[in-house]
């Protein structure tokens, strides 16, 4: 190990240190968020998330991004996109000094989620209602609750509430557009909220599934945190039905109800293990009592079939599974679902065998951290694989949701060039921001948040000029610091 690793985790692990002891001196409720570095393979995905996002070719898009063609199943876009989003908000937890990157991944996914092609699905479920084309009036939570939750977690890694303040359109034609912004969009949801008996808010048309209930609450969590109201009776109508009622399928396969069908007032006796693994991991985050979370992820464990998981074929890997027919879902999607669930609620054994399993497809090939799978399961499984590997090394969601650290206010990296150059550590904390880059050749970090220059900046081969820092040589690892 070199010695600026070594000082950079020495310092790492002591910053940390005086961070919990001034916060509790301090009073402070919120929850600290983990800052030890990401690592190699932490960076390698979050190269990864960047490359199919902010860095994606224009030559590339159609083979990167033509999954899921009716936007009906499993495979949709909107699955995998969210996902991406929410790998990125994993790793870029941990570098709260430095979160302009997970911001931008986020903000790009957001753009794509806002395309036509993602939403079109629409007009074969509600092209007969009167408020056709608008993909959020009623109804399709498995669109807009991901939506909500992506831009959610913009505002709290960017601090830009460009979305709420500009908002946003859903272009049909150029004849039809619709003008939306977050505060229309969280009315709409609390609305559907309200009127529904069970507190939760349909995907399709009637049907109404856990895991997709998840997300919305998520964003109104935040939502909260950044002072736009307050929805505790929402979230604690909707959780204690769900508990309630979603709980212990009559014909197993799992540990959560697959869906109710709220017209008829009918709950599908029958779960699915992988959906037990997306509920879960989404679920422990917002949770008004983790143990809850926990009790359901023990009886989960308890339906797992280890033989499915044993090997796997072609055919399995390109089967068309609906929400409501969830049979062909590949053990790789499934599995990696089960991994990142299983990271969250602290089960690291299991999360360990489902990780071994994934790994196998596993490819770290041109500073890339991704699953080797079919095109239509690619980015969504390796999304949730990066998830796991976050929360295995340290990222909480659960204290992300009631964090007052992001987004960073002191000073902090804005922009670090040239792109090649990564931020394994950004804090800022007690008067000191530390950084710790990954790279070669020479580096420039642009700070922002800077009211008055620094007291000091090391190495000594840096130089500061017009909140610049530049360093010459990254020489593979470096520790910067600057106190102010």
């Amino acid at each position: 190990m070199s010695r600026c690793r070594r000082i950079l985790q020495v310092a790492s692990a002591l910053l940390v240190l005086a961070t919990v002891a001034m916060s509790r001196a301090q009073g402070t409720t919120a929850p600290m968020l983990p800052t030890n570095p990401l690592t190699t393979d932490e960076l390698s995905a979050q190269r990864y998330l960047r490359s199919i996002t902010v860095a994606l070719p224009k030559d590339r898009e159609d083979d990167t991004w033509r999954i899921g063609g009716s936007q009906h199943n499993n495979l949709s876009k909107r699955y995998q996109l969210a996902f991406s989003g929410y790998a990125a908000a994993a790793l870029g937890m941990r570098t709260p000094a430095f979160t302009v990157l997970s911001a931008a991944i986020i903000d790009n996914v957001i753009q794509r989620m806002l395309k036509k092609d993602v939403w079109i699905y629409v007009k074969d479920y509600w092209g007969d209602k009167p408020w056709f084309p608008d993909p959020c009036y009623d109804e399709n939570i498995m669109y807009t609750g991901h939506l909500l939750h992506l831009m959610a977690f913009y505002e709290l890694f960017s601090g830009d509430d460009k979305y709420r303040s500009d908002g946003f359109d859903f272009v049909w034609d150029d004849k039809t557009t619709i003008h939306y912004d977050v505060q229309k969009l969280i009315d709409i949801t609390v609305r559907q909220m309200r009127e529904n008996s069970s507190g939760g808010v349909s995907c399709e048309p009637d049907l109404i599934f856990f895991p997709c209930n998840n997300h919305p609450q998520i964003a109104l969590f935040i939502y909260e945190q950044l002072g736009l109201g307050n929805w505790q009776a929402e979230r604690s109508r909707w959780e204690q039905t769900a508990l309630k009622s979603y709980a212990s399928p009559l014909m197993g396969g799992g540990a959560i109800k697959l869906v109710y069908h709220r017209k008829y007032k009918f709950m599908f006796p029958r779960g699915h293990i992988g959906l037990d693994g997306w509920s879960l991991l989404w679920y422990q985050p917002w949770a008004s009592n983790v143990d809850d979370a926990q009790h359901l992820w023990r009886e989960s464990v308890k339906c797992i079939q280890w033989d499915k998981f044993s090997h796997e074929t072609e055919d399995i890997c390109r089967g068309k599974a609906t929400c409501m027919d969830p049979a062909n879902v590949p053990p790789t999607a499934t599995a990696s679902f089960l991994a990142a669930a299983a990271r969250a609620l602290g089960d690291d054994a299991t999360a360990t065998r489902f990780e071994t399993f994934l790994d196998r497809y596993l490819r770290r090939e041109n500073g890339m951290f991704y699953l080797d799978l079919d095109r239509e399961w690619r980015i969504g499984c390796s999304a949730n694989r990066i998830t796991a590997l976050a929360i295995r090394n340290g990222s909480d969601f659960r204290a992300l949701l009631r964090t007052r650290q992001l987004p960073n206010q002191g000073p902090h990296a804005a922009e670090v060039t040239p792109a090649g150059i990564a931020v394994a550590e950004a804090v800022f904390a007690d008067g000191v921001l530390r950084l710790g880059l990954v790279g070669t050749g020479p580096a420039t970090v642009q700070l922002g948040g800077v009211s008055t220059p620094p007291k000091a900046v090391t190495p000594a081969t840096a130089t500061f000029t017009d909140n610049a820092i530049t360093i010459p040589d990254v020489g593979g690892q470096c520790a910067i610091t600057v106190t102010f």
